[in-house]
């Protein structure tokens, strides 16, 4: 009986294949290796802007400003004065009537121009770099057109009702503050002052080390 048996298995044996060696042994398979995670490469670096300066086209704009602030200036005080001449022929009742009538138009125009140009002198003068001596001057003529709007804007929006002597100061005073932007305008010296300058060379862009 024990003979037949061990025929037998030697005979199962032979027919079954032999079962792995790691179940056989009773061990998992091994895990696969990790696959490690790739940094993609870094996109390209734009090339560096060139550092503002003051050229042509900017001395060109600043003459165009100069030329608008002078022309309205002028045009302000012709017109201020001719109001004010214009309301003094009235009774003291009506002057102030007459003023205004006259006189907003002209007003609202000043506040237009001076509130435009010393937004956009301050804004050449940041934005183009000039040397200090120019960018001074420039600097200037936006203060003193800003002021100028704000006297204008002030009397648009309050002053027109004041009583006659206070309104007759107020208008002689923004008439006052466009005769200095002229002034400042026509200054002589701006193309020796504001010339245009070389541009910087760009600087080499910077070397990341790994």
């Amino acid at each position: 009986m024990r003979a037949r048996r061990a025929l037998l298995l030697g005979m199962l044996a032979s027919v079954i294949p032999a079962a792995p060696l790691g179940l056989a042994l009773g061990h998992p398979a091994a895990p696969a290796a990790p696959a490690w995670a790739t940094t993609p490469p870094d996109p390209p670096h734009p090339p560096p802007e060139k550092p503002a300066h003051w050229d042509n086209p900017a001395r060109e704009s600043l003459a165009l400003l100069r030329r608008t602030t002078a022309a309205e200036g002028k045009r302000s005080i012709a017109a201020l004065a001719a109001c004010e001449a214009h309301a003094g022929r009235f009774h003291a009742t009506r002057r102030n009537r007459a003023y205004r009538r006259c006189a907003t138009a002209p007003l609202a125009r000043t506040l237009a121009f001076a509130s435009a140009n010393s937004h956009m002198l301050s804004n050449l003068a940041g934005a183009t770099n000039p040397v200090r001596a120019c960018r001074s001057r420039v600097l200037a003529l936006s203060g003193m057109t800003g002021t100028l709007a704000f006297t204008a804007n002030s009397t648009l929006r309050g002053g027109l009702d004041a009583p006659w002597k206070e309104l007759l100061d107020a208008s002689r005073s923004i008439r006052g503050l466009a005769a200095e932007t002229l002034r400042l305008a026509r200054q002589p010296g701006w193309a020796s002052t504001c010339r245009p300058q070389p541009a910087k060379a760009t600087p080499p862009p910077a070397v990341e080390v790994a």
